[in-house]
């Protein structure tokens, strides 16, 4: 590939990166051609639609998410890595505008997405499995119910939403916890 072309793609990943970080999941391509200096052609060669630009941006953040569950498995209390990765993925969807979105869709346009998300699927069974009893969770409504925290946490003013995150996994934690009667 000649250097202007990799040049060229650097940058729209770059502004991609830059507007989706900062909230702007919905950016056309278009926009992202003006914003980066390219015509419109090179924009949709690297990203098909505004979908792919998506995925391409957040699939390092699901990549770490990955790692962050590998990570929690090697934690000997089983709840308490569950709740380390809730922790993590927390933090990462909320700091990830968007990431959420892409962890929930069944559909994903590019096949490293759907791998990495496979692989994450996977990882979280294996957190939930080591839980005993075993909770009424599988690693996909662990998903959903990571949207459902980001809602409830974003609900709150600015200024509270650490203290909300801190408090609803705490909530979480003691519902995984076994009962003693």
């Amino acid at each position: 590939m000649r250097a202007d072309a990799v040049r060229n793609r650097q940058r729209i990943f770059d502004e991609a990166h830059q507007a989706v970080t900062a909230g702007e999941i919905t950016l056309t391509l278009n926009e992202l051609a003006r914003r980066s200096g390219v015509g419109v052609g090179t924009v949709y060669r690297l990203f098909p639609t505004q979908r792919a630009m998506l995925e391409g941006v957040l699939a390092d953040s699901v990549r770490g998410l990955i790692d962050v569950a590998t990570e929690a498995e090697r934690l000997p209390e089983p709840v308490q890595a569950l709740i380390e990765f809730l922790h993590a993925a927390l933090s990462a969807a909320l700091a990830q505008p968007g990431l959420v979105d892409i962890l929930i869709t069944a559909t994903d346009e590019t096949e490293s997405l759907r791998q990495a998300k496979t692989e994450l699927g996977a990882a979280t069974s294996r957190l939930l499995a080591r839980i005993e009893p075993a909770p009424a969770l599988t690693a996909e409504n662990l998903l959903k119910l990571l949207c459902g925290l980001v809602h409830a946490v974003n609900e709150h003013p600015a200024d509270r939403r650490t203290g909300a995150a801190e408090a609803y996994l705490r909530i979480l934690r003691g519902g995984l916890s076994p009962r003693h009667v």
